[in-house]
């Protein structure tokens, strides 16, 4: 038994008793500080009324898991894929929902729940969590809050023209709004990872159901080449399928210099391009 969850030495002897070797490839670094738990559990963005129902990415250990069941009790939802630890919080939670699947296989879509969604993401994975959060969750989710590297959260909140800025900003920021929330310092984990964290919050937004895939599209072929002018990664994208001379004709009703880089484009521009691409495919 893991008598004290945010102790680091308790946890290196019941990782041992156990023969629980942390994977480096899902980095799995394990949480050990009550006080970031309890307040990644309590981070509420603001105007946001807290949810009924939960869901938790990855319990790991539970160190999360043991603050957001004291808010939620039988209703938080734990998604753990790793056999051990699975098996580790089905001991430790034996009156609650834990699935043992990969969240990027987990449908949440049609559940009569709307979830508040935590977790600890994987670097390895955070962009498809995010993608699998914005676009094939959209409208089950109240608001997420997730712990990752501080690069990556970065580039959720990159401004155009920085080295950051990139089509999963743009992608982020038409679905949703992205608040960094706190940096949060390697060492309270176990392994030590060799990057620091930072925990954001993450508000959905309204947006047309037609246009999601039309501007994700638009985004990457933006992005498709970075050091390449909007004109040509337009006619050079796999993304999208667009005459030479629509594509010209779409860069001038937007009012886009054919020359400049996509970099350079705001979200509200991207979203005005969008909707012009959307009349030609």
């Amino acid at each position: 038994m893991l008598h004290n969850l945010y102790s680091k030495k308790d946890v290196i002897e019941y990782l041992k008793y156990k023969s629980i070797f942390p994977n480096k490839n899902r980095g799995q670094n394990f949480l050990c500080d009550k006080n970031i738990a309890n307040n990644i559990a309590n981070v509420v963005p603001k105007d946001m009324s807290r949810g009924d129902y939960a869901l938790e990415i990855g319990g790991g250990l539970g160190a999360l898991s043991n603050m957001l069941y004291s808010i939620y009790n039988e209703n938080l939802t734990i998604v753990e894929y790793d056999n051990a630890l699975y098996n580790h919080l089905i001991e430790k939670f034996d009156n609650l929902n834990i699935l043992h699947k990969d969240i990027l296989t987990v449908d949440i879509s049609n559940s009569q729940n709307k979830y508040d969604i935590y977790g600890n993401i994987p670097y390895n994975i955070a962009s498809p969590i995010m993608e699998w959060l914005l676009e094939k969750s959209y409208g089950r989710w109240n608001y997420a809050v997730f712990m990752v590297q501080s690069d990556f959260a970065e580039r959720l909140i990159a401004k155009e023209n920085t080295e950051n800025y990139s089509s999963l900003t743009l992608f982020a920021n038409f679905m949703s709004s992205v608040k960094l929330e706190h940096n949060v310092s390697k060492d309270v984990f176990y392994p030590v990872p060799k990057v620091t964290s930072s925990v954001i919050s993450i508000v959905p937004k309204k947006v047309d159901i037609d246009m999601i895939g039309i501007f994700k599209s638009v985004s990457k072929t933006l992005f498709h080449n970075r050091r390449k002018t909007i004109r040509n990664n337009f006619i050079n994208s796999p993304y999208l399928n667009i005459d030479k001379e629509n594509i010209d004709e779409i860069l001038k009703k937007s009012d886009i210099d054919e020359n400049i880089r996509g970099e350079t484009l705001n979200l509200n521009k991207v979203i005005e391009l969008s909707n012009i691409v959307s009349e030609y495919i």
